[in-house]
């Protein structure tokens, strides 16, 4: 039997439409994925190009930093604008892989490009000078804007203020609480060594600071407060306590313990460390009526629970002991060897009450 000649006809024209329109959307997907790639390249572009006013920077490495970490530090200084291009940028460049710690002047007009052949060339000979400040494990912000204002950098208002109010860009502050009362950037100010420019402002010392919390922060940390069931602002609290507390290497995990113990069955920390952070005049001693002072939140001895936030900024080995308590069952812990700083840990409040009198100790901490 012969083939209808209309119905080749219409399987012709069905074939030919379906052809058209199948040809109608990839040429509509090539033009949509041209165009979006327009975009990126505008972007990726406009990226690589952006500059700033013209006002120099004293840009500081304080040691050799691979490129990755180099990035983050010359974005939070607001010298480029995007840290991931910045890497890709070198990267299809074959670039260094590692910068030379120095002081570099830098302007905000600078491309990528000359951004990463100056610090290639290693530290600028016209670089104006510095200086090195040094901040202990366990400082305060106030106690940091005394010694600033004492060293004429700026007022301890100022320091202040900026660390109150000044805007910062680093995701471990994103979790944060804002609580009244508390200082917000205490706990994150890591105590080390800090090269500074010349007539420094808060942001120049600030931004270092944070920086270097950045960079000390391991990824484990988040993973082990999780374990705990605590925050890292939890563990940044408990770090600031074992900062104040004790002054002895081997006792830090203890005081952990200690912490973690009381927490876990609810009895309060009763830390005179807390009480101490919210005085004006700082004592080694505190009396009876201190801690029983209701108007701060800080105060341990009356508020169950950690204090509303650090009463300090800790060292790497006190954050590290918050996260690594030594297992045990003590409770207690009292001052016996003033000048060494040692203590006597207990599990029970007979034990600590008579070692406390034994060495001329007041007890406060209370049987609950």
């Amino acid at each position: 039997m012969k083939p209808n000649k209309a119905s080749n006809a219409i399987s012709y024209i069905l074939g030919m439409g379906f052809n058209l329109a199948l040809l109608a959307v990839i040429v509509y997907a090539m033009f949509h994925f041209t165009q979006r790639g327009f975009d990126f390249g505008s972007y990726f572009a406009s990226s690589m190009l952006e500059v700033g006013p013209d006002e120099e920077v004293i840009f500081i490495l304080p040691e050799d930093k691979p490129r990755a970490e180099a990035a983050q530090m010359l974005y939070h200084e607001g010298l480029i604008a995007n840290p991931w291009l910045f890497r890709l940028e070198m990267f299809l460049k074959n670039s260094t892989r590692v910068y030379r710690a120095g002081t570099y002047v830098l302007n905000r007009q600078m491309t990528n490009t000359d951004i990463n052949a100056t610090l290639r060339r290693g530290q600028t000979p016209e670089a104006i000078g510095e200086l090195r400040i040094t901040i202990p494990e366990g400082r305060t912000i106030r106690e940091m804007a005394i010694y600033f204002e004492y060293r004429e950098f700026f007022t301890q208002e100022e320091f202040i203020e900026y660390a109150q109010n000044g805007e910062f860009n680093f995701r471990f502050l994103d979790n944060v609480p804002d609580v009244p009362g508390r200082n917000r950037l205490e706990g994150y100010l890591f105590p080390d060594t800090y090269q500074i420019p010349m007539n420094p402002t808060p942001r120049d010392i600030i931004l270092r600071m944070l920086i270097r919390f950045e960079d000390v922060m391991e990824s484990a940390w988040l993973q082990r407060a999780y374990e705990l069931g605590h925050t890292l602002d939890d563990i940044i609290i408990m770090a600031s306590i074992i900062e104040a507390e004790t002054r002895l290497a081997d006792e830090r995990p203890k005081v952990s313990q200690v912490i973690h113990n009381r927490i876990r069955i609810g009895q309060r920390l009763e830390m005179c460390s807390t009480v101490v952070y919210t005085m004006d005049i700082r004592r080694d001693r505190l009396t009876i009526a201190d801690t029983r002072n209701e108007v701060t939140p800080y105060n341990t001895y009356l508020n169950a629970g950690l204090p509303i936030g650090p009463i300090g900024n800790p060292g790497r080995a006190s954050i590290e002991a918050a996260l690594w308590p030594t297992s045990g069952p003590y409770l207690f812990f009292v001052l016996v060897e003033p000048e060494s700083g040692r203590h006597f840990f207990s599990t029970n409040y007979r034990d600590h009450r008579r070692a406390a009198e034994q060495h001329g100790q007041e007890v406060r901490q209370t049987e609950q």
